[in-house]
């Protein structure tokens, strides 16, 4: 099929790379403006126009793609494919190309529509998830569904690795459906909009640790922030980053921190979280037995909120 790819972060690569290694033609793909910046102020093009560049394919950026219809239509595209790409869809564009618009989501809809349903899964403390192929209609992930594959949460898995688990397997989904679609040998079915759940947008206020709340609860915080904003609190006026702990048994006041050896946990309202990778302002990211060798006084130190 004659495609044009609508994506932006590296989510929407591996999906990418397997329309073009499945032997679709990739008219164009379309990414959302370069606004990331490396560390040196750089901006850097986005994961899916490098993927592009790479491919040999032409890029194009819109503020809003909406505004650029014509162009949409111009390039002939049998059908418009969307992962991750961030903007809502007007229906002009849905109607740009005779087979519409298909989206990889990354969650089993209609459970967690909107923007952070990676982070979403994992905040819940589920145990599975997957994606889902749908077709695009003019609200927030509500369009028909033209398959779901299922995939296990580890209990170590972040945002990062669940996303990166996801994309694949999205991947692979969308290559096998799209022919299938196509050939008119796959029924929409409607979504069951009694059983929808949203979620919202992540902000990096949200990484801030309550210690009042259970040591599960925060877990999941921590691996669903990670690798943005981060999960962190505050250690003597200064913001601790908080990569990755492990639930284990702890008495006292949330937030205190108790050292023993070279192990550190923090107390939480519900048993406590032994942490393994922190980070403090302009130092790099060191494991807690470490952190722990270069710091004195931790014994006894509450984390605060603030």
């Amino acid at each position: 099929m004659r495609i044009v790819f609508l994506g932006t972060p590296e989510f929407a690569v591996p999906v990418l790379d397997a329309l073009r290694a499945a032997g679709h033609e990739i008219a164009a793909v379309i990414s959302q403006p370069d606004r990331e910046k490396d560390k040196k102020g750089n901006v850097m093009a986005t994961p899916v126009k490098q993927c592009a560049i790479r491919l040999g394919i032409p890029c194009l950026q819109f503020e809003k793609v909406s505004d650029h219809v014509s162009e949409l239509i111009a390039l002939a595209p049998d059908v418009l494919i969307t992962a991750a790409y961030g903007q809502l869809l007007k229906q002009s564009v849905l109607e740009a190309a005779p087979f519409g618009v298909l989206n990889v989501h990354a969650s089993l809809l209609p459970k967690y529509r909107g923007s952070s349903p990676i982070q979403s899964a994992i905040l819940a403390g589920d145990t599975v998830t997957g994606v889902t192929i749908m077709k695009t209609d003019i609200g927030m992930d509500t369009g028909d569904i033209l398959s779901v594959r299922r995939v296990p949460i580890a209990a170590t898995d972040t945002s990062d690795s669940l996303s990166r688990k996801l994309a694949e397997l999205g991947a692979a989904l969308l290559t096998e459906t799209l022919p299938l679609y196509a050939a008119g040998k796959i029924k929409p079915r409607k979504q069951a909009a009694e059983e929808a759940t949203h979620c919202k947008k992540i902000t990096k206020a949200d990484g801030r640790i309550d210690w009042n709340r259970s040591a599960r609860e925060i877990a999941c915080r921590i691996r669903a922030y990670n690798p943005w904003p981060i999960a962190y609190s505050y250690l003597d006026g200064q913001p601790l980053k908080i990569y990755e702990a492990e639930e284990c048994a702890a008495q006292g006041v949330p937030g205190t921190l108790h050292v023993s050896g070279d192990t550190l946990t923090v107390v939480c309202g519900d048993n406590g979280l032994r942490l393994l990778r922190v980070q403090l302002p302009g130092k790099k990211v060191l494991a807690a037995t470490e952190f722990v060798r270069g710091r004195k006084n931790l014994q006894g130190t509450v984390l605060k909120n603030a």
